[in-house]
């Protein structure tokens, strides 16, 4: 009885020496991601859905000031990513806004979130939305934000409608925080609404 106590013990440590060798670990456990990124901008949960897959240290690149002043900044970016997976925020300043009709003329798939009307361009895995923040000069003044995530580009499953919740999250953020854009509390909680429209773009 003795000699088969011993047997079964020395089973269980190989099963459990087995278990912990080759048991996968979990896509967000293989992720070295910080608690803030993009010039402490963001939160880095939120891009962790983006990045499964992927794995090892977060590497991260800022250029002109990310996010940058709408005044003196061109085109500020942040580009974020590990092995196999990458996301990227670019923000523009365009001197007046475009007519949410003519989008969903040109664009194969339009993007809204409340106020804030864009495209989806699923070739580039990228997400384009204008969001109204009128100045004191000029009411008629928007950012340009584009977001774009290698998961979507690549048609991974889920892909486009995690990368729809980090440009809804995203949007709130440079909005409402960072730029304190006029009527940023109309744009609504929640993912970017992606859905056919009538060009090729």
């Amino acid at each position: 009885m003795k000699k088969w106590t011993l047997v079964l013990l020395a089973v269980a440590v190989l099963v459990v020496a087995a278990a912990t060798v080759f048991w996968p670990r979990s896509e967000d456990d293989s992720l070295a991601v910080p608690d803030r990124v993009c010039s402490d901008v963001f939160a880095g949960d939120e891009i962790v859905p983006l990045l499964q897959g992927g794995s090892g240290d977060l590497e991260s690149s800022t250029v002109r000031g990310f996010p940058g002043n709408r005044e003196r900044s061109s085109t500020p970016a942040c580009e974020l990513g590990v092995k196999g997976r990458s996301v990227a925020f670019r923000v523009e300043y365009p001197s007046y806004r475009g007519n949410p009709r003519e989008m969903k003329k040109e664009r194969a798939y339009v993007a809204q979130l409340g106020i804030a009307y864009g495209g989806y361009n699923e070739i580039s895995g990228t997400v384009i939305l204008e969001i109204p923040c009128p100045t004191r000069e000029n009411s008629e003044t928007s950012l340009f934000l584009n977001v774009g995530a290698s998961m979507a580009r690549e048609g991974e499953k889920g892909g486009r409608a995690k990368l729809a919740d980090l440009t809804g999250y995203a949007a709130r953020t440079l909005a409402r925080k960072v730029y304190k854009c006029k009527g940023a509390e109309k744009l609504p909680e929640g993912p970017v609404h992606i859905e056919k429209g009538e060009g090729v773009r």
